[in-house]
């Protein structure tokens, strides 16, 4: 087991409804605790687990060995018992109802645990309008992610090919090492936004879509801060996928090393304006952007018995119900403090969360 308790039958946990599926069996594979989720979008015409949510129970069973998932007839209960979590190098192709980046964040949680390092290839659509695209996740998640490995764990990310949705065709290469114990983050000094870096892409359409996306995004940034340098990246032929798509990832800077990143992918209808999130996530602050939050204070749990800060903007829907899973799951309590504006006279109000890890050990970890 890939945790320091005791190897006694642990206690079935139950939940309701779909909400936080990802994080409620990523908890169990790394706590070793049973769980079963009923009432699964009982009361729709369509009830029970979506084909993206099967694909990722399979990626589950994948990185581990000896986890054990059963589904009812209607769909509508699942029900884990985990087993080792081992990792290893193996590729996966993931449901194009969702991104890649649906997959991506829980692989962040778990690939630190393993027996073996991690090195996955996933396939799929690296860009859609509804999960962080590929780069937003190695943006924001993957910096995050280092600062709890160590800056030189050799922790990669990188996109080989891009899918738009629907069809997709994407190719992604994620690696991470695995470690003993997490180091404790203190991050409350998120510092001054000092310049903005992005990229347009196009896929099997007009190359000028991107002059057009990055012409307008530097309209508007350029108020903000003078530093502004957007890329283009146009994809052709078997690198850009099976779609027809077009977006645009922008990434705001400060001088203490914290981002803060929008992105916007196209739709049926047009083009939503992305680079009207960045001054909004700017505004919200904090050392952490809304996309790295949740990983952010999970991995804060999972850190040795020590004190970890940090600062960050109001707490988003999805990190409110992770904080409850997180006592449920590893008996962590974060203590929340308000920050309002006012202290520090910069955007709006923030929250300093602190907790002290559960002193979660990486137990099968191979030493060489």
């Amino acid at each position: 087991m890939s945790n320091s308790s005791a190897a006694a039958p642990a206690e079935l946990l139950k939940f309701v409804g779909c909400s936080e599926f990802r994080s409620r069996i990523a908890l169990s594979i790394l706590t070793g605790k049973p769980v079963k989720i009923s009432s699964i979008r009982a009361k729709l015409e369509n009830p029970g687990v979506r084909e993206f949510e099967i694909s990722y129970l399979r990626l589950i069973e994948q990185i581990t060995n000896g986890t054990m998932v059963r589904i009812s007839e209607t769909g509508t209960v699942v029900l884990v018992r985990p087993g080792i979590l081992t990792g290893g190098e193996f590729e996966f192709d993931c449901c194009a109802e969702r991104g890649i980046g649906y997959y991506l964040e829980p692989l962040m949680l778990l690939g630190p645990f393993g027996k073996r390092s991690l090195s996955v290839k996933l396939t799929g659509v690296s860009n859609n309008s509804m999960d962080p695209s590929v780069e937003a996740v190695s943006y924001s998640c993957l910096p995050l992610l280092r600062r709890f490995l160590g800056r030189d764990s050799g922790s990669e990310l990188s996109l080989e090919r891009r899918g738009c949705h629907p069809v997709g065709g994407a190719e992604v290469r994620f690696q991470c090492p695995t470690v003993s114990k997490l180091k404790p983050l203190d991050l409350t000094q998120p510092g001054k936004i000092h310049r903005i870096r992005g990229m347009s892409f196009t896929c099997k359409v007009s190359p000028g879509m991107n002059g057009r996306q990055i012409v307008s995004a530097k309209e508007l940034l350029r108020r903000l801060v003078p530093d502004v340098l957007l890329t283009a990246d146009h994809c052709t032929g078997a690198r850009g996928g099976q779609s027809p798509g077009f977006g645009v990832t922008l990434v705001a800077e400060t001088r203490d090393g914290c981002r803060y990143v929008a992105e916007c992918m196209s739709r049926p209808s047009g083009v939503a304006v992305a680079e009207a999130s960045v001054p909004e996530d700017i505004y919200r602050g904090g050392c952490v952007d809304s996309i790295s939050q949740p990983l952010a204070l999970a991995l804060m749990a999972l850190c040795d018995r020590d004190a970890s800060r940090l600062l960050t903007g109001p707490l988003t829907p999805h990190s409110v119900r992770l904080l409850r899973l997180l006592r449920q799951f590893l008996g962590v309590t974060f203590r929340l403090q308000s920050r309002p504006a006012g202290d520090d006279g910069l955007g709006g109000d923030k929250v300093l969360c602190t907790c002290v890890g559960s002193g979660f050990a990486n137990l099968s970890k191979l030493v060489r």
